[in-house]
């Protein structure tokens, strides 16, 4: 008798044990703070508590603080045909390639992402209305799902209807807040900076003035280190510190007057592709010193051996740079002969993510109708699971 209550005993006290988890609410949430967001989201079915806790701002602000968006799991893809992205390239072996159906239910008409960043993505829409200048902004997380809209930082255009330019600075590693800065063109010449904070939810309109050189493209930057960066043709450059409101110069690397094959960041570094053009396979990465006072060569890179495997003379489409906590497990994701291709920085060994060319994606639909689809330049948004509310 002994023994068999003995065995009851031994039997019960798992039980017990999670129930006097479940009912600590401090124990739970250190456990779900540990918790890769996709998954996390399944957890608010568990229980209404649950769902209050992982819905719970704070919640989410400490879930981004444990877990930082260190590394893209896919990436957006965009051929420059399109209006909007039409596959996810997965960069992760658990992930299967997908279409775009993500942001269906905003039924939004001309819907389109401008940028990623960390894990939020700023989106536009050109809808045609009095009020709203026909532009929509959003911040979006498709993690989430969630969006919100940003209001208009002015309210006419100037008289030849330039469009402003918006740009998303944030940065889970210094702050849960972001902000927006809008370029917008003046009647009298070059550009207006304002800053949107989301920590207040308002556009400070400090009016900065902002002119752009001639080889400048105010569409083409990148934000990194807390700061927006355009690439030139010309010897230098600028960039906007967003921290300090500040426009200032930026050494460009030297022969940047070739084909500007890439231009990015990852962690906290920003590079360069420059090459002599993207049929040749074999460009230089360059990377941004620290303290802004020129460029040195991070990676040369030479794919001729994939020759063999590629079609003749077909163009290289650089997707994304992505540097790894460990620098031996740095990559590069191209595309070139229709595949997203993933190639390693320091083995030099190189895997195929996706084939274009398969028949159930937008891309291969389009190789049938325009017999040039194989030399289009690719653009790529990459997507970080993150749980930071918008």
């Amino acid at each position: 008798m002994m023994r068999d209550g003995k065995l009851k005993q031994s039997c019960y006290v798992p039980s017990s044990s999670a129930e006097v988890i479940g009912n600590n609410l401090d124990l739970v949430t250190e456990i779900l703070l540990r918790v890769p967001a996709k998954p996390l989201l399944k957890f608010k079915c568990v229980s209404k508590q649950w769902l209050s806790l992982i819905s719970d701002p704070k919640f989410c602000a400490s879930h981004t603080h444990h877990q930082p968006p260190a590394a893209p799991s896919a990436l957006f893809l965009l051929n420059y045909l399109a209006s909007s992205p039409q596959l996810i390239v997965p960069l992760k072996n658990e992930l299967m390639p997908i279409t775009m159906p993500f942001w269906d239910h905003l039924n939004i008409p001309g819907f389109c992402i401008d940028q990623s960043c960390n894990g939020l993505l700023l989106c536009s829409s050109t809808c045609i209305d009095s009020t709203d200048l026909g532009y929509w902004f959003f911040i979006c997380n498709p993690t989430t799902n969630h969006f919100k809209r940003i209001s208009h930082p002015v309210h006419k255009f100037d008289e030849f209807h330039h469009p402003p330019v918006l740009c998303l600075a944030f940065d889970p590693l210094k702050s849960f807040n972001y902000k927006v800065v809008c370029f917008y063109h003046v009647v009298s010449g070059g550009y207006q900076i304002d800053v949107y904070s989301s920590e207040t939810g308002s556009w400070g309109f400090n009016q900065i003035p902002f002119v752009n050189p001639p080889s400048l493209k105010i569409h083409e930057w990148v934000f990194c280190n807390d700061a927006i960066h355009w690439c030139s043709l010309e010897e230098n450059s600028q960039y906007f510190d967003v921290s300090s409101e500040s426009v200032n110069i930026l050494p460009m690397p030297p022969r940047c007057q070739l084909d500007i094959t890439y231009f990015g960041g990852s962690r906290g570094h920003l590079h360069m592709g420059v090459g002599i053009s993207r049929l040749v396979l074999e460009f230089d990465i360059w990377e941004l010193k620290e303290d802004y006072s020129g460029w040195f060569i991070k990676y040369h890179l030479d794919l001729h051996s994939m020759r063999r495997v590629l079609a003749n003379r077909c163009p290289l489409s650089v997707l994304s740079l992505i540097r790894a906590e460990k620098e031996d497990e740095s990559t590069i994701v191209f595309v070139v002969d229709g595949r997203a291709m993933s190639y390693n920085l320091y083995d030099r060994r190189s895997k195929m993510l996706f084939d274009l060319l398969q028949k159930t994606n937008p891309y291969s639909a389009l190789q049938k109708t325009n017999p040039y689809s194989a030399y289009l330049k690719f653009h790529a948004y990459e997507y970080f699971e993150t749980l930071i509310h918008v």
